[in-house]
């Protein structure tokens, strides 16, 4: 098991420096986020993240991050915690980012690996939806 410290914030304000927009489709909870991610806003984003997979009755919940210009190591933790989380609720997780900011986060971190990440919404979709 992985150690990952708390992430401290807020939870239920918005940060203005961070916009989190959530959607119910028809195949898959999106919560779209704009705007800076670290260490002052990470919590409302893990917040808006956990709330949206309580939402996703399809079983499919996507972040689409391609409006983000700073992913910083606290936005990664919570992208990881809530991978895990939906993994063991049979959630499928699936981050859309085609930003070099993002793409360098989660590169140089290690964990290109780990986040499943896909560059367009339709491949996102594509790839929550096969079995």
């Amino acid at each position: 098991m992985t150690y990952m410290p708390e992430i401290p914030g807020t939870p239920g304000r918005a940060p203005r420096d961070l916009r989190v927009r959530r959607e119910t489709g028809e195949h898959a909870v999106v919560v779209r986020v704009a705007g800076e991610v670290d260490l002052a806003n990470a919590g409302h984003l893990a917040q808006q993240l956990r709330e949206a997979r309580r939402e996703a009755a399809s079983g499919r919940l996507i972040a689409d991050l391609a409006e983000v210009g700073f992913l910083g190591s606290s936005g990664l933790v919570v992208l990881v915690r809530e991978l895990e989380s939906c993994d063991r609720c049979g959630v499928s997780l699936r981050i859309v980012s085609s930003s070099r900011p993002v793409l360098r986060s989660i590169t140089m971190s290690g964990l290109g690996e780990v986040l499943p990440v896909s560059p367009t919404m339709d491949e996102a979709l594509a790839a929550v939806q096969s079995p």
